[in-house]
């Protein structure tokens, strides 16, 4: 199964990305992410099938970023901001 995650780099992205990576269910995983960043390690860890495609601006989608996604058969969608930079209000 190819799955498409955003928001790798925040708390619970990073879960589902060590999720993804250690399930045999997903053969490919493409990560959406602003900056680049270190893929967990580890035995459990399959980071062959994994991708990261950096890409800063959400509210454009080129075609040759939707051709490297063609085919996904879902997304997580973990984007979001720190909790340190919510106000209380």
């Amino acid at each position: 199964m190819h799955l498409i995650v955003t928001g790798a780099t925040g708390w619970v992205g990073y879960a589902v990305l060590q999720h993804c990576l250690a399930s045999s269910n997903v053969t490919r995983l493409s990560i959406l992410s602003r900056r680049t960043f270190d893929l967990p390690t580890g035995a459990q860890y399959d980071t062959s099938k994994a991708k990261i495609i950096i890409h800063k601006d959400y509210t454009s989608y080129p075609s040759e970023l939707l051709a490297q996604l063609r085919g996904a058969e879902g997304v997580v969608w973990a984007q979001g901001i720190a909790r340190t930079q919510v106000n209380r209000e």
